[in-house]
């Protein structure tokens, strides 16, 4: 189910554009899940390192993994930014716990209130223990694919 939302989806026409193009998954199952993708968007937009190009529209699917469990609301973000790679990880990282996450989980594919997944970040390739860019899983998940396809006109 697609659902829409205040800035979900969002295009931004005339915008400034910085060196670094991401994207992120977002993804949440507990709480007013919407509410804190608005949160989130606003809290990006007010990043002076940050300029938000587009969002998609939010879709609501069944949880994978652990399926006992509330269904997920997703979308993703494209933005560009002067950030490093690292310093995007330490930003998802501190949303996340903003936002009511714990870093350890319960288990894998636990309930969460806001889950972020760093899809692509410029044109870097990257296979460390701690970081695998583009993100290794991305085409194998409805959640990403689907908004990601309607946002950049793809569908």
């Amino acid at each position: 189910m697609n659902l829409f939302a205040k800035h979900f989806p969002y295009v931004q026409k005339n915008f400034k554009s910085y060196a670094n193009i991401v994207v992120w998954g977002i993804g949440a199952n507990i709480g007013n899940c919407i509410k804190t993708f608005e949160k989130l968007f606003t809290t990006l937009a007010n990043n002076p390192n940050i300029q938000i190009h587009s969002t998609a529209y939010i879709y609501k699917n069944p949880a994978f993994g652990y399926k006992f469990q509330p269904d997920f609301y997703n979308t993703t973000i494209v933005f560009s930014t002067t950030l490093c790679v690292r310093a995007i990880f330490s930003l998802m990282f501190y949303f996340e716990r903003k936002f009511g996450r714990g870093r350890i989980r319960d288990f894998k594919n636990a309930p969460r209130k806001l889950d972020i997944d760093l899809i692509f970040y410029a044109n870097k390739h990257i296979n460390s223990k701690h970081m695998i860019l583009p993100h290794k899983d991305y085409h194998n998940r409805d959640s990403v694919l689907l908004p990601l396809k309607f946002q950049l006109g793809l569908v």
